[in-house]
Order: structure tokens, then C-alpha cells, then sequence
């Protein structure tokens, strides 16, 4: 079975990366739904005075990596942010598109056709910057340069494969989020091979952004809100799938945090919750292992509804497996307690941002879990440097917006 996903992953990279396959799905888009291409064409001509800088948004999860630089963007002299998406009126995606377009209406005011617009539209206007969170062909159409940047700090930083380095080379420039970041790329280019285009040590956006939350975080109104005492907090974030340690390790968590008297946050992978495939679950419902959990421990609540910036911010230690999200935890300056991921390692291999960012030794067991949350706690544990983490901590912002302009400066 695993052969066989791997197989069908395989081809779907091949035809979502294939800039003529893309091509071709846009111009029909475009000539069957010419009517819709007004209003980007119209938004784009408001704000023509201005440089527009065109961001994706295929995923909920890579606005939270950049909605500070939209932001800036929005009040910046010389430059405009426009946003794209993949299409909302393909009949196979239409219902599942309802509810990430809901949440973008509800939460950031972001409405189809209004402020965001989809793909195949990218050609009709002009752009002075394609800036990408994550390696696709959706900006195969355009002239201007190409960014790639970042939804995360594990893997290459946009893929957990090393193969995909080879599409890399299709872009003008790589805006890097810290040493492991560059470290990634160029192991991948080691085994793979292929052109890097200019590497920027720029930063990491989101962490900087969790820096300045946790100045005026009230961490006590939050666990009371949760109804949960001010003590130690910790926080389970697992990766989903067959290399996730939910499975063989969430009861062992739970019954470490009650025995050691402190806080637990569960936070799941959605995949988990949401899919019902054995191979992204591990064959658990875990809704209801979930809900049975809470229901028996006081000391432990199912934190999925709550933001995920506010449950990093109220955790004192975060234990996970190969989650990308500890690295964005290291980088407050915060321990990460590490489980064994050995199906993770064997499938990707250990040259990666996941393994570097680790202790050299493996818990074992629930002695080893309680000995290494008791020294995370108390402040005598592992750590990660935070410098060898992110480049330009507490001004990414600025250095990024600089370089952006820069960029675009070069072009014209």
C-alpha cells in the first residue's frame, strides 16, 4: 500500500509540476470563464501606480506564514500585494473550496473574485514579483522574477523530499529563513544536483512574529480560559502519517504529564482528524480518542479549535516527533522533548533540518520522556541555538520588504 501511494504521489507531482499541462488547464479556465477575469484586471488597475507583488495562498496554513509582509505591503509607498488561489469553480473541488473560502471571508476578510483571484488570471495582469511559499506551476505564465520563500522550517522548507531541489532552478531567487535552511539546499543539491538560483539570508517571518506576541501574551488569562491552573504547560504536536508517534506515544504522554503534575496540550495533526485513510490515521479514530482522553484527565485538553500562535505561546515545552512546527517553537527560544521517528528518517533520510535540530540520543521509554520534560522545565535540557535557526531575528520584516524592492528595482 505504502509502495502504491508513493507511486500515485509520484504522479501527481509530475502532472502538478508540468508548466504545459499547466498552461493548457488555464487557457481553458480563461475561455470558459473569461467573465470572471474583469475583476482582477480592475483590482489590479486601482492600485497600477504601484509595483504589484503577486502571493499564493493554495493552502489556509501559508497566509499565517506571510500575512505580516501583505500587510506591509498594504501601506507601502511603492509596492501592492495581490492575491491568488487555485480555482473555486471546478465542479470536483467546489464544496471543499466552500469552507477554506468561508474561513478566509470570516477570519481575514479575504473574498473570492473581490481580493483574491485565481490562478489562470496571473497572466492577464501585470506583475513585478511572483512570490511562492512552496514549489509549484502556477507561475509558469508569468515574465517577471520568481521568489521562493517558505511555509515551514522543516525539510527543504517547502518539500520534505530532496528530489524536488531539481524545480528549484525555475526561480530567480531563494529568500532563506536561517542556516539550516541553506544547509537543506545544499545537501539536496549535493545528492540530486541542479542550479541554485541567488540564495538571501533574509529570515523568518512567522518567528518573528511569535517574538512579538510573547511580549504581551497574557499566558495566565489563557490556560484559565482553557480552565486550566498556571503550572508547567506542555504542548503534544505530532506529524501525521506512518512515521507519526501519535499512535505508540500519546497515552505515554498523557500519563507523564498527570504523574508529573503539569499542563497538556494536545494539538493533532488536522490529517489525523479530518481523513480517514489507515495510512494518514493509523487506523484510530482519533476524534474520540480525543474527546475520551479530555473527558478522563483534568490536566489535559484537545486544544484543535484555539490558535495554534497562542497554544505555542502559553507552552513551556513542546514534545513532538518530526513536525516542522518545532523548529518554529525553537526558534522562541523554547525545548522541544524529540520522540523516535525512525520510518520518517529511513524514508527521507537523516541529512535534514529534522534530524540536525535534534539531541544525539533517542527516549526510549516513559522513564526517558519524564527525565527529559523534568529537564526542559526546569531550563537544564536540550536546546536548540536560536541563532543557527533563523537569520536576522526581530527584523525580518524590514530586511524582506528591502529586498523585495530591491528586486524589482534590478528588473526595470
Amino acid at each position: 500500500m505504502f509502495k502504491l501511494n508513493r507511486l500515485k504521489a509520484k504522479f501527481r507531482d509530475e502532472m502538478f509540476f508540468n508548466p504545459a499541462v499547466r498552461r493548457i488547464s488555464n487557457t481553458v479556465y480563461r475561455g470558459l470563464l473569461g467573465k470572471e477575469g474583469k475583476n482582477v484586471k480592475e483590482y489590479c488597475e486601482l492600485n497600477s501606480r504601484k509595483s504589484l507583488v503577486a502571493f499564493p495562498i493554495f493552502q489556509l496554513y501559508t497566509l499565517e506564514h506571510i500575512r505580516d509582509l501583505v500587510d506591509a505591503l498594504k501601506s507601502n509607498e511603492r509596492m501592492h500585494p495581490v492575491l491568488f488561489t487555485t480555482t473555486k469553480k471546478i465542479p470536483m473541488t467546489r464544496n471543499k473550496k466552500k469552507e477554506i473560502f468561508r474561513f478566509l471571508s470570516s477570519r481575514y476578510n479575504i473574498v473570492y473574485n473581490k481580493n483574491i483571484f485565481a490562478y489562470p488570471w496571473l497572466k492577464s495582469v501585470s506583475i513585478k514579483m511572483f512570490f511562492e511559499l512552496s514549489l509549484t506551476s502556477y507561475g509558469c505564465e508569468v515574465k517577471c522574477p520568481r521568489v521562493l520563500y517558505t511555509h515551514g522550517m522543516a525539510g527543504l522548507n517547502f518539500s520534505k523530499d530532496f528530489k524536488h531541489i531539481k524545480f528549484v532552478s525555475k526561480y530567480d531567487a531563494v529568500f532563506l529563513n536561517g542556516p539550516l535552511h541553506k544547509k537543506a539546499l545544499l545537501t539536496a543539491r549535493g545528492y540530486y544536483g541542479g542550479e541554485l538560483p541567488q540564495m538571501y539570508e533574509v529570515g523568518y517571518l512567522r518567528g518573528d512574529r511569535l517574538l512579538k506576541m510573547s511580549e504581551t501574551f497574557n499566558r495566565s488569562l489563557f490556560l484559565e480560559s482553557l480552565g486550566l491552573s498556571d503550572l508547567p504547560t506542555v504542548m503534544y504536536a505530532p506529524t501525521w502519517g506512518d512515521f507519526s508517534s501519535t499512535t505508540e506515544w500519546i497515552d505515554r504522554v498523557v500519563e507523564a504529564c498527570g504523574d508529573m503534575g503539569i499542563n497538556l496540550l494536545l494539538r493533532l495533526h488536522p490529517i489525523v482528524l479530518t481523513l480517514k485513510a489507515k495510512w494518514k490515521t493509523g487506523g484510530v479514530d482519533w476524534n474520540k480518542k480525543l474527546y475520551d482522553i479530555e473527558r478522563k484527565y483534568p490536566h489535559v485538553r484537545v486544544a484543535m479549535s484555539h490558535d495554534i500562535d497562542d497554544i505555542m505561546l502559553a507552552s513551556d515545552v513542546m514534545i513532538t516527533d518530526v513536525s516542522g512546527m518545532a523548529l518554529e517553537f525553537l526558534t522562541m527560544d523554547k525545548p522541544v522533548v524529540f520522540l523516535p521517528a525512525p520510518r520518517y528518517f529511513e524514508i527521507y533520510g537523516s541529512e535534514r533540518p529534522e534530524k540536525w535540530c535534534r539531541p544525539d540520543y533517542e527516549i526510549k521509554d516513559m522513564a526517558g520522556l519524564k527525565q527529559d520534560l523534568r529537564k526542559a522545565i526546569e531550563g537544564t535540557g536540550f536546546k536548540f541555538p536560536v541563532d543557527e535557526l533563523v537569520y536576522n531575528r526581530g527584523r525580518v520584516l524590514d530586511v524582506m520588504v528591502r529586498r523585495i524592492e530591491r528586486i524589482i528595482q534590478d528588473e526595470e
